[in-house]
């Protein structure tokens, strides 16, 4: 049992999209926040657009202000990268993508990358799709083993993916994938959405949560943590219990909060550190 700090929370850049990677970096400075997750998307950082993807120079940019990346979140559910399509080339084209972003982690100095398990066409035979996940997840484990980086695996919501959505599917996936550089990281709102628990994940899968998503809805939303149901308290207090020691970023998806990004990110920092 230890007591969670400020120093493990984390901001991440996918709510400032309508906004400019420098303006997000000020609000961090403006929070007060060290840390965050980097979302790699346009018109931040982004490994298919040259002017985009200069690692070395965004990671001088990041170290001169004295933050520090905590995980590499590559745009996987909204772009067409799928690495279980059934689609030959945009498979090959979605590994491809991912590779470079491996590598990128690794050149920014970050210890671990986020991946999830594509989606399967909802009218094929989902084992099928579930295959081509599994032969694809292994192939970027087998990249990350060399860069040096884990890969932390999300469980995406039902409306998000056919494959793993639930505690079922991302138990068979852990299991068909074990190797020390495929990790998991826990989002409180699919775990919420499909009926399981902070603890129920702890206990199946001991010593493999690398990363966690702290966010609120209602269920489901991704909303700045105090805006929806979520007993954001509760969770701090049991990972406490549980003695979780690594990130937590206070993930934000919805849309409505990309115009007031550094308002909605700042009220969920200020509602979490209530609870330390």
């Amino acid at each position: 049992m230890g007591k969670l700090g400020l120093n493990q929370l984390a901001a991440m850049n996918m709510v400032y999209n309508r906004y400019s990677f420098t303006y997000f970096l000020d609000s961090l400075e403006r929070m007060g926040v060290k840390q965050f997750e980097l979302w790699a998307g346009a018109p931040h950082f982004c490994n298919f657009i040259q002017s985009l993807s200069d690692a070395g120079k965004l990671r001088k940019e990041v170290e001169a202000r004295g933050l520090k990346i905590v995980c590499l979140t590559p745009e996987q559910v909204l772009y067409p990268h799928n690495i279980a399509s059934s689609d030959k080339e945009l498979r090959q084209f979605s590994l491809e993508y991912f590779y470079k972003y491996i590598g990128q982690t690794a050149e920014l100095g970050v210890d671990k990358m986020l991946c999830c398990a594509g989606w399967g066409d909802y009218d094929q035979d989902r084992e099928d799709a579930w295959k081509r996940s599994v032969e694809s997840l292994w192939s970027m484990v087998e990249r990350a083993k060399k860069a040096g980086i884990t890969l932390a695996f999300e469980i995406l919501g039902r409306f998000e993916s056919n494959l793993v959505n639930d505690f079922a599917s991302t138990r068979r996936m852990m299991e068909e994938i074990q190797d020390p550089c495929f990790k998991l990281c826990l989002d409180t709102v699919p775990m919420r959405t499909c009926g399981s628990s902070i603890s129920g994940f702890f206990q199946a899968f001991p010593g493999r949560i690398c990363h966690f998503h702290m966010t609120d809805g209602t269920p489901a939303g991704h909303v700045p943590c105090g805006t929806g149901e979520h007993p954001i308290g509760a969770y701090i207090a049991e990972l406490e219990r549980l003695g979780y020691d690594r990130y937590i970023t206070l993930e934000i998806g919805d849309t409505s909060c990309c115009t007031n990004p550094h308002e909605a990110t700042e009220s969920g920092f200020n509602y979490v550190k209530q609870f330390l």
